[in-house]
């Protein structure tokens, strides 16, 4: 990556992939995005210093987030609650893996 290009977290939830991403690559990330209060609070005490939307990721427009910046490394993280256990219970749709 180049210096100035952001790191976005797409379904960022706690801050796991976040993490992943920091250690992997040496950068932290700019922008996270997931529309549960609860993952971004927690993602906040782990990333503080990252531009955090709780909103639904089809309603952050993406070039409006970035600001005129370019994307190094866009993270988009699969929503849990059709394909794992994470909402409890049985995965409900495995096409959805496809969202990301």
């Amino acid at each position: 990556m180049i210096h100035g290009e952001l790191v976005i977290d797409n379904f960022a939830g706690g801050g796991g992939a976040s993490t992943g991403i920091e250690l992997a690559t040496g950068y932290s990330v700019d922008i996270a995005i997931n529309h549960d209060p609860e993952a971004i609070r927690m993602h906040k005490a782990n990333h503080p210093n990252t531009k955090h939307y709780c909103e639904n990721v089809w309603v952050v427009d993406p070039v409006k987030a970035c600001n005129g910046h370019p994307v190094g490394l866009a993270w988009f993280s699969p929503d849990c609650k059709h394909f794992s256990k994470a909402k409890g219970g049985k995965p409900k749709d495995k096409n959805i893996r496809g969202l990301a």
